[in-house]
């Protein structure tokens, strides 16, 4: 994964060529003085960072992707708009797809179908259907991470490493993805700057600067920095915040606290944060079930000390059927010092008058080396439907989609997502290159629905919402877990 800096003083300086950039010079021609250069018939390779993938022309062919409906706030519109509209990111997809379309002589268009996860049936099902009939009717899918893996959908997927002219070491991949989900020379998923929904899927935390003010908080954005940003220092500075507010003796979503958080994705991502294993390769790269519990069981243990027993901490458990999001509401009526969530929250804040800033997850202590992020499992995967009729149509609009995305949407997004109101500095951008930079995808937790089948007990999660022994609970599952790896590991070894 690309680890450039983007601070938010250097986010004009992208976009300003950006926009000088954007042709492809068919047009020019030699000025009469010119007599030994030859017509500049497009970007020079230095400049054009699609010359990589070469001159190809497809004859004005549709190249059709599978995507979700836009649903609600938690769908990014990543395929394609109807128009220059005046929103920055629908504005830099338009763009992207225009250029892409005259330069490959193709026409990119989004089959949509409803596929959040209440819905996930409805796409597996339109997806599966039309694999199985053969009818080549979509090229790309681009399908929600967790309903996407297990082995039972992987089976109507193109191996990715087969896929002739797709350089996968471009830099517009998410490389920890290609080499976490990678098995016995099969990948059948790919993220990517096409898919920028992993970006306001990352997990993190937002801070009340004016809290942080009146309780006398250091300089939250120098602890980052100087790596004593920690679990112990989040106990620390949010103890003694809680404030009975409406005087009834009871502590309820009426109060103010020094945490807000659920038990639901927010938990999850502290397998990362801390930098805990689900699965481990052994020396033959196999995965096996990670039985070292001992960090884990001392994570869950004071997580739950700590979200249980605080007067400074309140939780709800957010279900994917609700709508309405208590912990939010209470983050932005200056009643909660830290709120974990989604940074796509940055942009669902926009106007709210409350000063908050961005940090990312804690780490487990000081020793740990750095920080480490995860994403909402909700973000957008690439695979390549195994009935696709035109592979290297697919690897080439694939490449191009992701490189032309990484100058154009990518800005586009860091743009709105960084410039809202009260969060226009450079340190928020700073902590945002750092939680990019740290971000993990785990074998174990991208794998998560196929290997956790049954098991759930043993999450994060629910250990966080039920108390308890994370080793007895797993000497329970355990035959289970192994069990549904094997399943996993035998799909990789036996796929074609």
């Amino acid at each position: 994964m690309k680890k450039k800096i983007i601070a938010m003083f250097l986010l004009v300086c992208l976009l300003m060529p950006l926009a000088a950039c954007s042709g492809t010079g068919e047009e020019a021609e030699p000025s009469p003085t010119e007599t030994e250069a030859p017509a500049q018939t497009e970007p020079a390779a230095e400049d054009d960072p699609l010359a990589a993938i070469g001159k190809h022309d497809f004859g004005g062919e549709d190249f059709v992707v599978l995507c979700r409906t836009i649903q609600d706030s938690d769908t990014f519109n990543e395929v394609d708009v109807e128009s220059d509209a005046g929103d920055i990111v629908d504005d830099a997809i338009y763009r992207r797809n225009t250029e892409l379309n005259e330069r490959y002589n193709v026409a990119i268009k989004a089959l949509r179908t409803d596929g959040n996860w209440p819905s996930r049936n409805n796409f597996l099902t339109v997806m599966e259907k039309s694999i199985m009939a053969n009818d080549g009717l979509f090229d790309l899918i681009l399908g929600y991470q967790a309903y996407m893996s297990p082995v039972e959908v992987m089976g109507y997927l193109y191996n990715f490493l087969d896929a002739d002219g797709l350089d996968l070491d471009a830099d517009s991949y998410y490389h920890d993805i290609i080499r976490e989900s990678t098995l016995n020379g099969k990948l059948y998923f790919l993220a990517g700057d096409f898919t920028y929904s992993v970006w306001p899927s990352m997990l993190v935390y937002f801070f009340n600067k004016g809290m942080a003010v009146s309780y006398g908080i250091e300089d939250l954005y120098g602890l980052v920095r100087e790596g004593k940003w920690t679990l112990d220092k989040l106990m620390e500075l949010t103890d003694g915040v809680y404030v009975d507010k409406n005087g009834n003796g009871m502590k309820d979503d009426e109060d103010a606290f020094g945490f807000a958080t659920d038990f639901g994705n927010i938990a999850d991502a502290y397998y990362a944060a801390f930098d805990i294993k689900l699965t481990v390769r052994g020396d033959d790269g196999i995965p096996v079930m990670n039985e070292d519990l001992e960090k884990l069981d001392a994570v869950i243990t004071r997580l739950y000390d700590y979200e249980h027993d605080s007067n400074d901490v309140y939780t709800f458990v957010m279900m994917s059927n609700m709508t309405d999001n208590p912990l939010a509401d209470i983050f932005v009526d200056d009643r909660a010092l830290f709120y974990p969530e989604r940074l796509k929250s940055a942009i669902d804040f926009r106007g709210i008058e409350m000063n908050f800033g961005i940090l990312p997850y804690p780490k487990w202590d000081e020793m740990q080396d750095t920080y480490r992020s995860q994403a909402w499992n909700g973000y957008s995967v690439m695979a390549i439907p195994k009935d696709a009729k035109n592979l290297e149509k697919t690897a080439v609009m694939t490449s191009a989609l992701n490189t032309s995305s990484s100058t154009l949407v990518i800005p586009a997004f860091y743009d709105k997502a960084l410039k809202v109101k009260f969060t226009r500095d450079e340190e928020s951008a700073e902590m945002l290159d750092i939680i990019r930079g740290g971000i993990s995808f785990q074998f174990g937790y991208f794998y998560s629905q196929t290997i956790n089948d049954g098991c759930n007990a043993w999450r994060i999660r629910d250990m966080l919402n039920t108390g308890g022994s994370i080793t007895r609970v797993y000497r329970g599952l355990s035959k289970k877990l192994g069990g549904n790896l094997a399943t996993l590991v035998d799909f990789f070894k036996q796929a074609e």
